[in-house]
């Protein structure tokens, strides 16, 4: 367990703050935000479009059968270990078509998805590949781990810079009655 701690923390390390705030900074300018990914990293994409919604954002997780027409304004959110995928490649000529921004969260800053971004926040998983005799984490797992870490530092970041405090987001997150 030591181990696989000590691998995310050298992940972790490496994210530059820089980059965290060009990224929420493009959120808060955003009219709506569209956030999508694919398998595991898409998962915690859309567990980041969740807190968004919390932080009272006009978010919508691409491919649902409720997501509307992306426009200028808005930002699409790429997460996405390798950046190569054609459907997400697809996904930004939308967007670009639309005039509309688009953020990638990649461990590949130099992939086709982060070279077409207006913002690129890169989490490198390479550090925490250990070398000491042991296998590192299967299939990414060591990004989407990071991934989920940095997501949810920005939405404490964002916490702050809207003035909102855990009980406003639970409001919007659980008021039925």
């Amino acid at each position: 367990m030591q181990d696989a701690a000590t691998d995310l923390a050298r992940v972790l390390q490496r994210v530059r703050v820089r980059q965290m705030k060009a990224f929420e900074q493009a959120i808060l300018e955003s009219n709506r935000v569209f956030v999508t990914g694919l398998g595991r990293t898409g998962l915690m994409g859309r567990g980041f479009a969740m807190r968004l919604m919390h932080l009272g954002r006009r978010v919508f997780h691409v491919g649902d059968v409720i997501t509307p027409a992306i426009s200028k304004g808005d930002l699409l959110i790429i997460c996405s270990r390798t950046g190569r995928s054609k459907v997400l490649s697809h996904y930004i000529r939308i967007a670009r078509k639309a005039k509309a921004r688009v953020a990638v969260v990649t461990a590949h800053p130099d992939s086709k998805a982060a070279e077409q971004a207006d913002v690129v926040l890169h989490i490198d998983d390479r550090p925490g590949r250990r070398k000491r005799g042991r296998p590192p984490p299967p299939l990414g797992s060591l990004f989407e781990q990071a991934l989920l870490i940095v997501l949810d530092q920005v939405v404490l970041d964002l916490m702050q810079m809207l003035d909102l405090t855990e009980q406003d987001m639970a409001r919007i997150h659980t008021e039925f009655e």
